[in-house]
């Protein structure tokens, strides 16, 4: 018989991904809404460095946005519905309105640690 058997897994934030990027046919699908992660940390930059926000995939941009302007901040940019993860909107490139000046997203990102789940 070969080894034809491949079991698929996807990961699945709030579910609004394009082309059903969150689910697989006779998989298993991974609600990452559940992970305990680390808390979002903000650091201001002063005149020599700049300011960034440290999040995890799993994170809504509302809450970002919410963060960062109790310090007079906001990303440059970000998705045009709110109530996405930084993850599931980075693995599309994170195109939206603000796109035209500041690039998409991934643009924005300094550092990126991507867990693929091969073995």
């Amino acid at each position: 018989m070969g080894d034809s058997s491949y079991l698929t897994v996807a990961a699945r934030g709030h579910g609004h991904s394009l082309q059903g990027q969150s689910q697989t046919h006779g998989g298993i699908v991974i609600n990452m809404e559940s992970l305990m992660l680390p808390e979002m940390q903000i650091h201001v930059g002063n005149s020599s460095s700049f300011s960034y926000v440290d999040v995890s995939g799993g994170e809504l941009w509302i809450n970002i946005l919410h963060e960062t302007l109790r310090y007079g901040l906001t990303p440059r940019s970000w998705t045009d519905y709110l109530h996405l993860t930084v993850g599931g909107t980075l693995s599309n490139a994170g195109v939206s309105g603000q796109a035209f000046k500041h690039g998409p997203q991934i643009s924005n990102v300094q550092q990126l640690e991507i867990v693929t789940g091969k073995f």
